[in-house]
């Protein structure tokens, strides 16, 4: 018997993808960084994480630097 994985959320595209596929990043403070195990995080998919025009979105409601954020992003996948 197959043993279903977990799907969760795009944060920016809300589409839905298999967890592993995804990237998991948290708030602290006032920063964005990789989630550690502890508090709430949120998901990005490949997708939203190549586009320039959904990180200047996600940089915009996180009140984040868009240079910082894409940075990050670029150490993660």
């Amino acid at each position: 018997m197959k043993k279903s994985q977990p799907i969760r959320m795009c944060i920016s595209c809300r589409s839905r993808h298999p967890q592993k596929s995804l990237i998991r990043l948290k708030q602290d403070g006032k920063e964005i960084v990789a989630f550690d195990g502890t508090g709430r995080s949120f998901y990005l998919c490949q997708v939203c994480v190549r586009d320039e025009k959904k990180l200047k979105g996600l940089a915009k409601r996180f009140k984040q630097d868009a240079e910082q954020l894409a940075r990050l992003l670029g150490t993660l996948v």
